[in-house]
């Protein structure tokens, strides 16, 4: 049968690629790595000693998973360049963002990003900046929680103070997870936002035939016509308890089960028996006509989602809406995250 499944619901508009510089990069000296060194050394006027950090510091540092550093792209054009280094006291080391591209939240994309790596180490974050940065922008560091300013102990740029921001993770995390879906529907292409859709639980043998284009019609025995066209993430219940990807619900069917099957039995991904198992006990059915289906190159685990949110999650039974679940919203919102950084890095490296 002909594959519906194509294209991508987590489009940016401003085609905004992120690229995640490795420990290979580094060893091979890639194309990657020569583009990073290239946007670092371009601050040396203001920095003196950038290059000699660049080559001493941060080099190694990715080498051994002590830093992690990133370039975004926009139209394969760099606009920005970011650093972390990792530990009990985690340093956001540079995030440098194009002028024309710092009013498009792409600040708290990387903020996000950063302290999603920095999580299984980090007690304290802290970074330090220029005094005229702080005056400027402290609505935004304030928005993740750093109010606390001090002069930096070490300057490293010339011609102005530079000033030392930090906070406790904690309170950097809590900030994170309220701005996540703010921050993954801005960089959505979508006329409504991606959380007033669904949440569905499907078993991992369906879920994979969704994955080949072999199933295109879910049945559920209740439903609501209202979800017609909405956006529905998939959850690949046990044994594997992951979000696997997200579809758009085309259509909505309800009728008798045998009229459902003499419809879209060849869509439904089963045999004429399992059909009759599940649908025994109902007059009627629903059938759920899904386009536009995309997988995560990983699906993300219950158990790691719980623990970036710092709670149990509790799958649903069949499905539950995203709009005001705060914490599932919170869940998608890091599979989104996460998604689209694995699915730029293994393109590009």
């Amino acid at each position: 049968m002909k594959d519906k499944f194509t294209g991508n619901l987590f489009a940016t508009e401003s085609n905004l690629e992120i690229i995640r510089v490795t420990k290979d990069d580094v060893l091979q000296m890639t194309d990657n790595i020569k583009l990073f060194s290239k946007l670092i050394s371009e601050h040396q006027s203001m920095y003196p000693d950038i290059e000699r950090w660049l080559n001493t510091k941060v080099l190694p540092g990715i080498k051994t998973n002590e830093r992690v550093a990133y370039i975004g792209l926009n139209n394969q054009t760099p606009v920005v360049s970011a650093i972390v280094k990792r530990g009990d006291n985690s340093k956001f080391c540079h995030l440098h963002i194009q002028q024309d591209f710092r009013d498009q939240n792409i600040g708290d994309l990387f903020f996000a990003m950063m302290a999603i790596d920095v999580k299984r180490f980090a007690d304290e974050v802290h970074f330090t900046l220029p005094e005229s940065v702080w005056i400027g922008k402290k609505d935004f560091f304030r928005s993740f929680g750093f109010h606390e300013v001090t002069k930096a102990y070490r300057q490293y740029r010339i011609f102005e103070d530079e000033f030392r921001c930090s906070a406790s993770f904690n309170t950097v995390w809590e900030k994170v997870l309220e701005k996540l879906p703010g921050i993954v529907s801005s960089f959505t292409k979508s006329n409504n936002t991606i959380f007033n859709g669904l949440l569905m639980s499907i078993k991992p043998k369906y879920l994979e035939k969704i994955k080949n284009g072999n199933k295109v019609v879910e049945i559920r025995k209740k439903f609501n016509d209202k979800w017609r066209g909405c956006r529905v993430t998939l959850y690949s219940s046990n044994p594997t308890q992951a979000i696997f990807g997200y579809a758009t619900i085309e259509s909505i069917s309800k009728d008798t089960p045998e009229r459902i099957w003499s419809q879209y039995g060849g869509d439904i991904g089963v045999i004429k028996r399992e059909f009759d198992e599940y649908t025994s006990t109902s007059d009627q059915v629903y059938a759920i006509s899904l386009k536009n289906f995309k997988s995560y190159l990983n699906a993300v685990d219950l158990e790691h989602i719980s623990y970036l949110l710092n709670y149990n999650l509790k799958p649903p039974q069949s499905y539950i809406s995203l709009e005001n679940n705060e914490r599932w919203t919170q869940a998608v919102s890091i599979a989104e995250l996460l998604h689209n950084r694995f699915w730029s890095y293994s393109i590009r490296i």
